[in-house]
């Protein structure tokens, strides 16, 4: 009987541990910018970007590109259109990658710079980033943000020539992740 007890502990340690080893968010915030001046601000939110962050640094982020929400109903309607993202057939959007001499004891409620190196999947197509984050964690929550940039064209995305001027060459994303 008293084996028996301790094996019964002894699972349950293995088990929290095991649970403790990533944390996780489906309320992830992924915002992006890609406005030119003199023109209508083309920018949209995405607040139910998924996501998880193993001890080890690992994290993958998973947003569905049709979540995406614009100021105005029409641009939306065009941003998941074929002509543009064509989010009938590519769906999502990711990341996965390594955030760089990252230890998940070390974090604080004093937010620390780090690189993030990965892979960005978007409109089916993937390039290696590296994208600088900043994390803390506070009452066992840690809180991810991160500010990039990148290329529209690097992602198969072909900007009509009439339309250029209103839509920026470079897209501004920025991500904030809450992850228990």
């Amino acid at each position: 009987m008293r084996t028996r007890i301790i094996l019964l502990i002894t699972l349950l340690i293995a088990f929290t541990s095991i649970a403790q080893e990533k944390l996780t968010t489906k309320t992830g915030t992924v915002k992006f910018e890609a406005s030119t001046p003199n023109f209508e601000p083309v920018a949209a939110v995405n607040k139910i970007s998924s996501a998880i962050l193993k001890e080890d640094g690992t994290i993958a982020v998973l947003t569905l590109v049709n979540g995406f929400q614009f100021r105005k109903a029409l641009m939306q309607k065009h941003f998941n259109s074929k002509k543009w993202v064509n989010s009938k057939e590519f769906p999502k959007t990711s990341f996965k990658g390594k955030i760089s001499d990252f230890k998940m004891d070390d974090l604080t409620s004093e937010a620390k710079e780090y690189k993030i190196v990965g892979k960005l999947t978007f409109h089916g197509v993937t390039h290696e980033v590296t994208v600088p984050a900043t994390i803390s964690k506070t009452d066992g929550v840690v809180s991810l943000n991160t500010k990039f940039a990148v290329k529209v064209a690097d992602y198969g995305i072909v900007v009509k020539s009439k339309l250029a001027a209103k839509i920026a060459e470079t897209v501004n994303i920025d991500t904030t992740l809450e992850l228990k």
